[in-house]
């Protein structure tokens, strides 16, 4: 029998999942401390997600009938014309805090495609993992059994202390892995004559630069191939239309090469006429990073359009990447900003343009969403919290909370709701 507390999800087709969910119902009928069964997803299931987290760990299993009496646990399905994991993994997102590991299968009933099961399999550790959704009675949950409960008191005292003990400061950890990753992603000014000389002729590492790191919570491994290498490739021409426009056609005016290690795949990509160059990059350990300059030669200014119109769309590249992996949890965006003396580049009424500009359209921001210093520092660094959730559904919320402490790190201000206004109207233009 298929081990569903062990196995690798991505490796069963549809069928072989349902046959593992039918004889696991089978065999284990009876719900205890690592398995529950629901009939569909609903709030409740909430506290089921996190009191598996808070205890052992385990499964859920959406689709199955079984009766505090009953002898026999029963097939029904959920009837849904749609995949349920989306919807489910915003939910847990937005509702659980921090977000717990977990990894969830989905099939259907063999010859009936709205006939949908799922498995939810949830990992536990020393974290406490809160249910924040209001209408439910209680924020802590645990296993007992069969049952999940209402963690009392005493629980609760045990759970903070056990996470007090032996939980290091994981916020740090994670931003001691963006800086390992962005230190690495050099970008710079190439001295060559032709362009298919790139990237091995001789070069000079850039002063100015913008780089993107996302981390995730999770720490775990996942193996990298070249199925997943053309994925992420095409992911990146999909949303950063100038830099697929420029490597295409008959005279292309950029070129693009690969790197690649044991843990990691990254996609290189340099304008010659403007030597400027991008750099993006997957790990084993999920982390998605991006690197560019922030100069284009001939110009001595730099642009806050492009750096948001970045932020937007490493979230994008990055949510669709991590969602391809079945990785729902939640991480931090991480922004290094290196603009020297470069002044930032305005129109005639003061409205902030594209310099170089990754995305296609006749897009800019307007002048009122920052006071720029006129002394401002040369580097900023920021970060800001992020779920799957806030990456599918609030990417203006996650982009404006990133840039006003990194604008802010410069010496420059901006009027938060107005900035946000202006990039959602970015985001829904750009990586469509």
């Amino acid at each position: 029998m298929i081990d569903l507390f062990t196995i690798n999800f991505d490796s069963l087709t549809n069928e072989a999942r349902y046959s593992a969910i039918a004889e696991f119902a089978e065999a284990q009928p009876v719900e205890s401390y690592r398995h529950d069964f629901k009939t569909l997803w609903a709030n409740d299931t909430l506290k089921d997600v996190a009191a598996l987290a808070n205890t052992f760990g385990g499964i859920l299993v959406l689709g199955i009938e079984k009766g505090q009496n009953d002898h026999v646990a029963r097939l029904i399905g959920v009837s849904s014309d749609s995949e349920l994991t989306t919807r489910i993994a915003s939910a847990i997102a937005t509702n659980i805090s921090p977000t717990p590991s977990y990894d969830i299968m989905e099939c259907h009933a063999p010859g009936e495609p709205t006939k949908r099961f799922c498995v939810i399999r949830v990992r536990s550790d020393a974290t406490l993992y809160l249910v924040t959704k209001k209408d439910i009675s209680s924020p802590v949950w645990i296993r007992n059994a069969d049952q999940t409960l209402r963690a009392d008191a005493a629980e609760l005292r045990r759970m903070i202390d056990r996470e007090r003990q032996t939980t290091p400061n994981m916020g740090d950890l994670m931003l001691d892995r963006s800086h390992r990753i962005l230190e690495d992603m050099i970008v710079g000014h190439s001295y060559i004559a032709e362009i298919e000389s790139w990237p091995m002729g001789s070069w000079q590492r850039s002063e100015t630069y913008f780089k993107l790191a996302l981390i995730p919570t999770d720490t775990k491994i996942v193996p990298l191939d070249r199925r997943d290498e053309t994925k992420f490739a095409n992911l990146i021409h999909e949303h950063y239309r100038r830099v697929q426009s420029c490597v295409r056609g008959a005279t292309p005016a950029a070129a693009d090469a690969e790197s690649r290690s044991s843990d990691y795949y990254e996609y290189r990509w340099y304008h010659r006429n403007l030597d400027y160059e991008g750099r993006w990059r997957i790990t084993n350990r999920l982390e998605v990073a991006h690197s560019t300059q922030v100069k284009v030669r001939g110009e001595e200014f730099w642009s806050l359009f492009d750096i948001v119109a970045y932020a937007i769309l490493l979230l994008k590249v990055g949510g669709k990447w991590w969602e391809t992996l079945k990785y729902f949890g939640d991480g931090i965006l991480v922004a290094e900003l290196r603009v020297q003396a470069l002044q930032v580049v305005r129109g005639t009424s003061g409205q902030f343009l594209k310099l170089f500009g990754p995305v296609t359209g006749d897009l800019g921001m307007r002048a009122e969403v920052a006071q720029m210093h006129p002394q401002q520092r040369g580097e900023a660094q920021a970060y800001v919290p992020i779920d799957f959730a806030s990456m599918r559904d609030n990417v203006p919320g996650v982009v404006t909370g990133l840039m006003n402490p990194l604008l802010r790190n410069l010496g420059h201000s901006v009027l938060q709701a107005e900035f946000r206004d202006n990039v959602d109207v970015i985001t829904r233009n750009v990586g469509q």
